[in-house]
């Protein structure tokens, strides 16, 4: 991966914060033209990074919610495979461009972000509301994982209880997930996943597939589409306490965590998590409406719902709605 001068800069810049570096000193690391580093400077401030400018003295970052490859990759833990990343200003959909890289030949371990959606799209086909540029998280993780299609389910599982650990872990609320793919918090969808699949018809088995994901970091509520005001929130509702690019970084940490770690028991952390255990809920199938009560998850990411006729039956996907909400 090519590594431009406005990264370099930023890296340095990044490796010591709150501290002032002058022109010279940059130019000196980098083997470059002051005159280069100054061109840098500039493109960094276009994209919105705080940098100051020192009288005779140098360039000064502050803290900037930019989300950027310098900014996730030194947050990255050791056992995270080489990401290719990649971040686009306004795109269609992550995953859907995604699919396309993927055929152009995007190796596996490739993040794509965009700082707008304005196709984002949900499971069924829904469309999925994209906020502003400065308050939401679009991302799709293409992986080659070589495996048969059954196995699919747990990516979407590990998925969302990596994403609901790491918004823990920058917020002091507990973060829940609704079967089978969305996580709220006091009772709003604040993170939707995506996860869809390539297959070889003749094998059977799974070439690539991309996980997609949908974050309101801090999105105003009064922006979001009136039919969703009473149903969304954001992980943030007032000024964020860190910045998006570490929030991004300690999802693909837990993430490959996960993926890697054959004792990790992903599944208990997904029941606890369930915002759907012990609830009433209802589903449609096949036009008719059933309702009873969810009671547990399957190892292989069933739930099984105990019908108010007193049978139980498994879902391995569709719908549910929670009576009480």
């Amino acid at each position: 991966m090519t590594i431009t001068t406005k990264q370099k800069v930023l890296t340095l810049l990044l490796a010591q914060p709150k501290q002032i570096l002058s022109g010279e000193t940059l130019a000196q690391q980098l083997g470059l033209s002051r005159t280069a580093i100054w061109k840098a400077i500039q493109e960094l401030k276009k994209e919105g990074h705080n940098i100051q400018s020192k009288s005779k003295q140098g360039y000064l970052y502050l803290p900037s919610d930019v989300i950027n490859q310098v900014g996730i990759l030194k947050l990255l833990d050791p056992t995270v495979p080489n990401l290719t990343i990649t971040i686009l200003d306004t795109i269609d959909s992550t995953n859907q461009h995604l699919k396309k890289m993927a055929i152009d030949g995007a190796p596996s371990h490739s993040l794509l972000l965009a700082k707008t959606q304005e196709n984002g799209r949900g499971r069924f086909g829904r469309n999925y509301f994209s906020g502003s540029s400065e308050g939401g998280i679009y991302m799709s993780l293409l992986l080659h994982p070589n495996q048969i299609l059954a196995d699919m389910s747990h990516y979407t599982i590990i998925t969302a209880v990596a994403l609901a650990e790491a918004i823990e872990k920058i917020q002091n609320r507990p973060a829940q997930i609704k079967w089978v793919n969305d996580i709220y918090i006091d009772n709003r969808k604040v993170a939707g996943i995506l996860s869809e699949a390539v297959t070889n018809f003749e094998t059977q088995m799974i070439e690539n597939i991309i996980i997609g994901i949908g974050i309101n970091f801090s999105i105003p509520l009064s922006t979001f589409p009136s039919e969703l005001q009473d149903k969304a929130g954001s992980i943030f509702k007032d000024t964020p306490i860190c910045d998006r690019n570490t929030l991004i970084a300690s999802f693909l940490n837990n993430f490959y965590h996960l993926l890697n770690n054959t004792s990790a028991d992903y599944m208990t952390s997904y029941r606890d998590k369930s915002l759907v255990l012990g609830e009433k809920v209802s589903f449609i199938k096949q036009q008719i409406t059933y309702k009873g009560t969810a009671i547990d998850i399957t190892d292989s990411g069933e739930l099984i719902v105990k019908l108010d006729s007193g049978k139980n039956t498994y879902l391995s996907s569709g719908e549910i709605s929670l009576t009480n909400f």
